[in-house]
């Protein structure tokens, strides 16, 4: 008996329905809209926070440059009027320094129009850039006391290494010396006429009598003055704040920056970005709050009746980098600086302040 054998059938497998034309167009379209849209959402945030990184770096550069010259201005001056210059046209001499701070030669501004043509310095100096930048010097010390350490007992001549007082200050019971006078201090020599001349000291007060100074440029003097004479009395100025400050670019990357330099050295960056400095001056009894009363310049001579009172500063920085959105821009004028190159892609901002000079001399006081 032969026997029948049945196989179950195999499931079925379900229908896979596969996606038309329109249905794969349609989604890649949406996915690439999807993907549009972040990529643009993607960009704008990065430009946003690329331009608000370079803003932020720009106000920064913008304060910290302005907030540098004003502090010097507001000081500026200082310590003048104890050793006899009661006008703001009288110089005081100085001599500048190399790296290792020796002497090298006196002190001398550059010539500019109605400044000074010899050597020394004055509170503040500035020369009007007109269609370019300003600069400006300024000077003041940071004596501690107004009596004089003593007077000279004899000539003091530019070869001499140390200053001989007769009578000296006398040192009370209990204060330390080196209060007094400690290396490295400026010493100002006020003759009765003529120029106070700025020295160094070496030495220490523990003998007044007799105190050390660094050595003077060669070549005696200035103005060929011969000698110091006896009588000239000595302050201690302690220290000396010389200052100039100027813009200066870069051929090579355009980067333009604020310039200090000092006595014994120059190019000092204070702020990058920097691309212009202006001032203006009002002097005398004018009111400073009245625009109309600034001059975009110094007439050094008229200081002899007169005294610089307020100085009016702008400052404009461009940004570091081009602007993320590719924008143009127009430069800014300041002051009397109108005459401008063809806007670019780089933004700009100007701050503006007015500082008053803390220790101007008035006509009356002369």
């Amino acid at each position: 008996m032969s026997m029948i054998t049945f196989e179950t059938p195999a499931p079925a497998r379900p229908f896979l329905r596969g996606m038309s034309l329109i249905e794969l167009i349609t989604v890649i379209f949406i996915g690439s809209l999807l993907l549009s849209m972040v990529f643009l959402v993607y960009t704008n945030s990065s430009r946003s926070l690329m331009r608000q990184d370079v803003v932020m770096e720009q106000l920064l550069n913008l304060r910290g440059g302005l907030a540098s010259i004003s502090r010097d201005m507001r000081i500026a001056g200082n310590g003048f009027s104890m050793i006899g210059l009661k006008k703001q046209n009288q110089l005081l001499q100085i001599y500048n320094k190399d790296d290792s701070g020796a002497a090298t030669t006196w002190f001398r501004y550059p010539a500019v129009p109605g400044g000074p043509t010899t050597p020394g310095v004055l509170p503040v100096f500035a020369v009007d850039g007109d269609q370019s930048p300003d600069s400006i010097t300024i000077c003041s010390l940071a004596p501690d006391f107004a009596s004089p350490l003593g007077a000279l007992d004899q000539d003091f001549h530019s070869g001499d290494t140390s200053l001989r007082l007769k009578p000296s200050l006398s040192v009370p019971t209990g204060l330390d010396p080196h209060e007094l006078l400690k290396p490295n201090d400026y010493l100002a020599i006020v003759p009765p006429t003529g120029d106070a001349v700025l020295v160094e000291a070496e030495s220490d007060a523990t003998d007044l009598e007799t105190i050390s100074i660094k050595h003077l440029p060669a070549g005696g003097f200035p103005n060929g003055v011969g000698e110091l004479p006896a009588g000239s009395e000595v302050f201690n100025v302690k220290s000396v704040t010389l200052h100039t400050y100027r813009i200066d670019e870069s051929p090579a990357t355009n980067e333009t920056f604020l310039i200090m330099d000092t006595i014994d050295s120059s190019g000092d960056i204070m702020a990058e970005g920097i691309e212009d400095l202006q001032m203006a001056y009002c002097f005398g009894e004018d009111d400073p709050s009245n625009l109309s009363k600034y001059t975009n310049g110094i007439d050094f001579a008229s200081l002899d009746d007169t005294f610089l009172r307020t100085v009016r500063l702008v400052m404009v920085a461009r940004t570091s980098k081009p602007d993320p959105y590719r924008n143009s821009f127009n430069r800014i004028a300041a002051l009397n600086h109108t005459v401008l190159a063809s806007p670019d892609a780089y933004p700009r901002r100007y701050l503006e302040t007015t500082v008053q000079l803390r220790n101007y001399f008035h006509a009356r006081s002369k």
